[in-house]
């Protein structure tokens, strides 16, 4: 079977951008690799002073950079959010040759939406061995599905990557607990897709839960892309399963090695025991148990 290439090595750092209070977005030149990375995977994010790599989800991939959308929510991405951020000088952290920050990184890792070793999607190319090792992920040719995709808090990282390479533009089901944590609006609007937002405080679109408003629109023709917190996506699997619809959750969890040799990161799945990090992040609906 077709696996997908990892590298562990140091990357030059772009840029590591503050775009809302919070909230960062970290773009890595990596020319050699990003040709290798695929909607739903992750890399290993290694960070000065702390001892475990964080996953981290690829955001975007372009003209040979990957992007990393994160939030500071500990001394771990406290530290990342300070790398690569000091105009005109190289900063205290992560500094690397040629004086630019570098940051080291293990990935792309995990399997993704149908593009990596879990295939089984009809919604995202196939590719063979041979073409893996050549092109980089091409956009999507299925045609005859209508694509949703659910995405809570910073479950929005992940799914931009994904909306990008679909074969037909959608609607993005997006929910926060307050307007300042709505990320991305933007890019999805220019990419052609419809938004709907909800927040649990009422300061932006509809007020509570954005499985609520999931439920009252999801339609049996269409196919649901989920990613979020446990609580959302429990709710999700349950909406999917009433409403008979197929498609897919990217599962989120601390990891330790990333690779699956520390067997943190288990899940039901099909009534047996899966890693996230290796046979994940990404599994069929109909299989998750949570």
């Amino acid at each position: 079977m077709c696996t997908s290439k990892r590298f562990d090595k140091s990357y030059k750092i772009i840029s590591n951008k503050e775009i809302c209070s919070g909230y960062f977005e970290l773009k890595v030149k990596a020319d050699a690799v990003s040709k290798y990375c695929y909607p739903g995977q992750f890399f290993m994010i290694g960070i000065p002073e702390v001892f475990l790599r964080r996953p981290i989800s690829i955001h975007s991939v372009e003209e040979g950079t990957i992007s990393f959308l994160y939030s500071v929510v500990g001394r771990g991405t406290k530290i990342l959010s300070e790398m690569g951020r000091f105009s005109g000088k190289v900063s205290c952290r992560g500094k690397g040759k040629g004086g630019y920050d570098e940051i080291k990184m293990l990935g792309p890792l995990g399997r993704g939406y149908g593009l990596t070793p879990n295939a089984s999607s009809k919604f995202l190319s196939r590719l063979s061995c041979d073409s893996y090792e050549k092109k980089s992920c091409p956009k999507s040719i299925d045609i005859g599905f209508n694509p949703v995709i659910v995405a809570g808090g910073t479950g929005i990282a992940s799914v931009h990557f994904l909306a990008t390479k679909l074969s037909r533009e959608g609607v993005i089901y997006y929910g926060t607990r307050s307007k300042k944590d709505l990320l991305c609006i933007d890019k999805f609007k220019k990419i052609g897709w419809k938004i709907v937002v909800s927040t649990e405080d009422g300061s932006k679109g509809y007020k509570g839960y954005i499985t609520d408003v999931l439920s009252e629109n999801l339609k049996d023709s269409n196919t649901l892309f989920a990613c979020g917190p446990v609580p959302m996506l429990k709710r999700v699997l349950q909406i999917a399963r009433e409403k008979n619809i197929e498609g897919f959750v990217c599962l989120e969890e601390k990891m330790a090695c990333g690779i699956g040799n520390c067997q943190g990161c288990a899940v039901k799945i099909n009534g047996e025991n899966k890693l996230i990090c290796k046979d994940g992040p990404v599994f069929e609906i109909k299989d998750v148990e949570l």
